[in-house]
């Protein structure tokens, strides 16, 4: 089976991140999922920001946390169920959960489940001791595994786990076949961890990693990702 390709915080390289016209003009490249990532503002609501504030892309000392949606909407912050309405029945979505309460957690599947929404859903977790917790909230859901180390990933599987995540720089066609234990799959972030190059890579880069078995390549310019599949197929 072919590789998927899933379009960091949308189509990264050409429109805002984490905005409607990033997911829009990723599904328009043939991205196979989109991810997005999901925080609570101060009255509950799940929105979509990678940052814990507004310093970086809105030049705003302040916290997600500390504004309502109200307020974070004029800022330019997407909520996370306009998200999910926008690409359903068109684009699986892959959340990255910035946050680890079981509390937390709840309010975001609730917009999730709302929608109807579960089967499109790719949950990206952190800690092993979530993995039950999304599978209660969520059954339909695939769990995957946004996790410290590769050694980590035997624990989430037999946990119940579904898909393990790699670095690109983990991601060795031995790396990708140890990480897959099974028949489980694997998909890598590509680029270096934070800073600026995450979701970044060459189309030598990403033929390498469709040939050593990536199952699915996490990128900022997902019409590149699918261009390379499609010379490698």
């Amino acid at each position: 089976m072919a590789a998927l390709v899933i379009a960091h915080r949308g189509y990264s390289t050409g429109y805002p991140e984490n905005s409607l016209a990033a997911f829009e003009a990723a599904v328009a490249a043939g991205a196979d999922a989109i991810e997005t990532d999901v925080r609570l503002s101060r009255d509950g609501v799940p929105v979509c920001s990678h940052d814990a504030d507004l310093k970086r892309l809105r030049n705003r000392d302040a916290l997600i946390a500390d504004l309502d949606a109200a307020e974070l909407e004029r800022e330019g912050v997407l909520v996370l169920v306009t998200a999910l309405a926008a690409v359903r029945g068109r684009c699986k979505v892959m959340l990255d959960l910035k946050l680890t309460t079981e509390a937390e957690l709840a309010a975001i599947f609730k917009v999730v489940n709302g929608l109807a929404m579960g089967e499109a859903i790719y949950a990206g977790i952190r800690a092993l001791p979530l993995v039950p917790v999304v599978k209660q909230l969520c059954p339909e859901a695939t769990v995957l595994g946004l996790l410290r180390h590769p050694s980590e990933l035997p624990a989430f599987y037999a946990a119940g786990g579904g898909i393990g995540r790699l670095w690109e720089a983990e991601a060795t066609r031995a790396g990708i076949e140890a990480a897959r234990q099974g028949d489980h799959r694997v998909w890598i972030t590509v680029g270096g961890r934070g800073g600026g190059s995450t979701g970044n890579i060459s189309a030598a880069g990403l033929r390498r990693l469709y040939e050593d078995g990536a199952d699915g390549v996490i990128v900022n310019d997902p019409a590149q990702a699918v261009a390379v599949r499609a010379e490698t197929a």
